[in-house]
């Protein structure tokens, strides 16, 4: 059976964690393809420096040139209205009806998974991989914070499939790249090179 992951995310921007998120979830599994999925505006967000789609989009596509396995997808940016993660699920199983779904997910994300839309579906349909946040920040879980989280969350969902993604920690987040290019110090290394081009020409979050 082909195995797919699916990467939601705002990549507002995308950065070099992202990249090493979905190469390690890729190895682990054994993943055929990782799908990076532009969110427009996810309805549990409303973040005020939230860059255009297409903008952001653009950025992905150069992010994940280099690299076969990984593809870039459209799908929330061209549904209309609001866009949920359990539609996108059910999208790919029907454009790829033989494959397994991962569902690759921040790890400051579990405890709330209970209030996504259609939830219960979502445990049902997909196998969730864990990254988890080694970002300092309020919100952040370290590694045995989310191990943990995600042990009680299985076995409060029973059936529910969830994996931690094994991957060496980078303390890199996408508004700790904005804040930097506020304050106009370089970013480059912390965005793939491609991206860190863009960045500079077209002026974003400045």
């Amino acid at each position: 059976m082909r195995k797919i992951g699916l990467f939601c995310g705002t990549f507002n921007p995308i950065h070099s964690g992202h990249r090493l998120i979905a190469e390690c979830a890729r190895d682990q599994c054994g993943l055929d393809k990782v799908f990076f999925i532009t969110s427009p505006s996810p309805p549990h967000r409303q973040d005020q420096d939230l860059l255009d789609a297409r903008a952001r989009h653009e950025m992905v596509l150069a992010a994940i040139a280099d690299n076969p396995n990984f593809e870039a997808s459209t799908v929330e940016i061209d549904r209309d209205g609001l866009s949920y993660t359990i539609e996108t699920v059910e999208y790919f199983q029907e454009l790829h009806p033989k494959s397994k779904v991962y569902l690759i997910i921040g790890g400051d994300n579990v405890q709330y998974l209970r209030d996504w839309h259609r939830s219960e579906d979502l445990f049902e349909k997909c196998h969730f991989l864990v990254a988890p946040r080694l970002v300092s920040s309020s919100i952040g879980l370290d590694i045995t914070e989310v191990r943990m989280e995600v042990d009680r969350k299985c076995l409060e969902w029973r059936g529910s499939r969830m994996s931690i993604i094994d991957f060496p920690g980078i303390a890199i987040s996408a508004s700790y790249i904005r804040n930097r290019i506020k304050e106009k110090q370089s970013v480059l290394y912390m965005v793939p090179t491609a991206v860190n081009k863009i960045l500079e020409e077209k002026g974003y979050y400045r």
